[in-house]
């Protein structure tokens, strides 16, 4: 439980988002109002997932979209430049626990936060067929900074995903990136569509 805690809740994530509320408390009070709102909406969402014993049949999509939407919301507050968009096809499916999370936040990370100027994450989650097989397909894309020369897809948290996956659904599941001609990167997982 406390290594999920860790992965899901990092100590930074939480000192910076008080330190960001501390600073606004005094010049904008309404902004670290609607901030500390984010983060209680991101605990509420995220602290059931942290509960679990981390297997993957107690992952739901609904759920993590749910986090995702709080924790860029609170994002939003904290970085204006940045806007978010979700959409999801399906109403719900299995998910491994903080996979999505896991993908949000490194576009936070390498393609928010680097960038200059406005910037967008948007999360897709659709069904298909592919092969007479049900696959879902979950994507995470911003118009950010890039992959700008670094190695592409090789960080520690993508190693996990990808492991994680591989651990699941042997060689039917996959996550994989691109660059996007508008810049920024996509990430796409696809797996096995369950109820």
């Amino acid at each position: 439980r406390l290594s999920v805690l860790a992965a899901q809740v990092e100590p930074h994530f939480l000192f910076n988002t008080l330190a960001g509320v501390r600073s606004a408390i005094l010049t904008e009070p309404l902004r670290a109002t609607m901030m500390v709102d984010h983060l209680v909406e991101f605990l509420r969402a995220s602290i059931p997932q942290m509960r679990g014993d981390g297997t993957a049949s107690q992952g739901r999509l609904a759920q993590q979209l749910d986090t995702a939407r709080a924790y860029l919301g609170l994002m939003q507050a904290r970085i204006p430049r940045l806007t978010f968009s979700i959409t999801s096809e399906i109403e719900d499916a299995a998910l491994p626990p903080l996979l999505l999370i896991s993908l949000v936040e490194n576009a936070v990370k390498h393609g928010v936060e680097p960038k200059i100027g406005p910037v967008h994450i948007a999360i897709s989650a659709r069904r298909f067929v592919q092969n007479e097989e049900t696959l879902l397909q979950v994507q995470v894309s911003d118009n950010g900074a890039g992959f700008s020369g670094r190695v592409s897809g090789s960080g520690i948290g993508l190693v996990n995903i990808r492991e994680r996956l591989a651990s699941t659904y042997g060689t039917s599941a996959s996550l994989s990136l691109k660059s996007l001609a508008q810049g920024g990167v996509a990430a796409i997982i696809i797996l096995p569509f369950t109820n």
